[in-house]
């Protein structure tokens, strides 16, 4: 049968929980590699690219195997919840292990004699392979929670609420980090914040295991290989216009995000740690809190107008803030600039939320075109695709620094010019536009409006009425 029905807040809640969670599993990594690794170890910025890109590569690759696996799973617990807590657990134990390099001596030979940058990218891996084992079948239990078409949208935005309740607080772990009055350094302050994190992870990750409830219906369907399940998927319009727009907006707006902490803090606030301690808080926390009205305002216009002209909206709002921090990013104000993102924060949850809810409906016009429910393999296609966009944005971050001149070596000694700085800005600003400008050309032509989905859903109910009478 269909899951139609309202789906209750302990599930909601629950299945909330596991977005706090994975926010805090990339996003320290995310926030505190550069300023470890590359300002604190003084590790070449392009070399510390490729370690960052190298487990994200690898973490691509395995979600359509885990996508499939967990598709094709069978226990008493059902097909997704063993898997998240078995990969929640493994995030928060080894999340602090990122810090703790050898040979710290080697840091500036060779790749392939530099302790740090091999430990890293070995760890990543390990790391990337127990956080796919947790966010694919997490991902893939919120598409089927519900079957209903604005249901959907009102149950997946609680990931992203609970999720912002954790990025609000993801900064605290650089802030303490850097506090002199509570660690001696940056090091020694991520490994113990990095603890105390990993706990969160493991006791929030495992709560939509607990919560949560499968709908027995799709276990019962039959096993698909992975290359027939691949096969279907590709041959899905709307799933393909999902993921071309994905890769665009990733691959131009991430290239060189990575570096916006180290511009920040040495273009914007002069290399003063504690300023940026504070810009990077309030940011996080004000971002969060403006990205929970976004939700609530994205969920209610794409009620009125529909989720593709919702998600269109939202991606104009975004281009006008990254146009304003032309103005704004200056070292003068430092805090300036934070206007400009709250129209980025406002429109990207939102908007966000929307690709999560149109993938649900691609999930179901899957089962409309081939018979079979994919949520595993067609969620971990898409979150392959963004990671494998990340990972190469991991290396462009890299070789940005390094063309624009940025050396963390001369820059101990005595500072680089304002220019580098300047060239890096630009990047920052010009290249999410470009993305956004793409993006909205792509889903102009997104076909599948709440009509189309309301007959889908009548003929698969028709269809799932005639083969229950079948079956009797």
């Amino acid at each position: 049968m269909y899951n139609t029905k309202k789906v209750s807040w302990k599930e909601r809640l629950g299945w909330g929980c596991g977005g706090w969670a994975d926010n805090y599993t990339f996003n320290i990594v995310g926030l505190l590699y550069m300023y470890i690794y590359v300002d604190f170890f003084k590790m070449d910025p392009a070399l510390a690219g490729m370690a960052l890109a190298v487990p994200r590569f690898f973490d691509a690759i395995t979600d359509p195997i885990m996508g499939n696996w967990s598709d094709n799973f069978r226990s008493r617990w059902g097909r997704r919840r063993p898997l998240i807590v078995i990969g929640a657990i493994l995030c928060g134990v080894l999340l602090p292990l990122h810090w703790i390099p050898p040979f710290l001596s080697t840091v500036g030979n060779p790749w392939y004699q530099n302790g740090p940058f091999l430990f890293f990218t070995i760890m990543g891996c390990i790391y990337a392979m127990a956080y796919t084992i947790f966010i694919v079948p997490f991902t893939a239990l919120g598409f089927e929670l519900s079957d209903d078409y604005e249901e959907r949208t009102h149950v997946l935005c609680w990931r992203r609420y609970l999720g912002l309740c954790g990025q609000s607080l993801v900064p605290f772990v650089y802030k303490f980090s850097v506090n002199p009055n509570i660690f001696p350094n940056i090091h020694v302050g991520a490994i113990v914040m990095s603890c105390v994190a990993g706990l969160f992870v493991i006791v929030l990750g495992i709560m939509p295991a607990i919560c949560c409830k499968e709908n027995p219906i799709h276990q019962k369907q039959q096993k698909v290989s992975i290359f027939a399940s691949l096969g279907s998927i590709v041959h899905n319009g709307p799933y393909l216009q999902l993921i071309l727009g994905l890769i665009v907006t990733t691959a131009v707006g991430a290239a060189v995000a990575g570096a916006s902490g180290l511009i920040t803090l040495h273009y914007i606030c002069g290399g003063n740690e504690k300023l940026n301690g504070d810009i990077t808080l309030y940011s996080w926390i004000a971002g969060a809190l403006i990205s929970v009205v976004s939700l609530f305002t994205m969920t209610k216009l794409a009620t009125k107008v529909g989720k593709r002209k919702g998600f269109i909206i939202g991606t104009i709002v975004t281009i006008i803030g990254y146009l304003s921090l032309t103005w704004t990013y200056i070292p003068k104000y430092p805090f300036l600039h934070l206007f400009s993102l709250a129209l980025v924060w406002i429109s990207s949850q939102g908007s966000g939320l929307m690709l999560d809810s149109m993938c649900s409906d691609v999930c179901e016009y899957e089962e409309y075109l081939n018979g079979q429910r994919a949520e595993g393999m067609m969620s971990s296609f898409r979150t392959f695709t963004a990671k494998a966009c990340n990972a190469l944005c991991g290396v462009t971050t890299g070789l940005a620094l390094k063309f624009c001149g940025y050396d963390p070596t001369k820059l101990s000694q005595g500072g680089l010019d304002v220019s580098v700085f300047l060239k890096l800005k630009t990047l920052y600003i010009l290249l999410p536009i470009i993305g956004s400008v793409a993006i909205i050309i792509i889903f102009c032509f997104y076909p599948l409006s709440k009509e189309k989905m309301a007959e889908i859903h009548s003929e698969l109910e028709r269809r799932h009425t005639k083969n229950r009478f079948s079956a009797n």
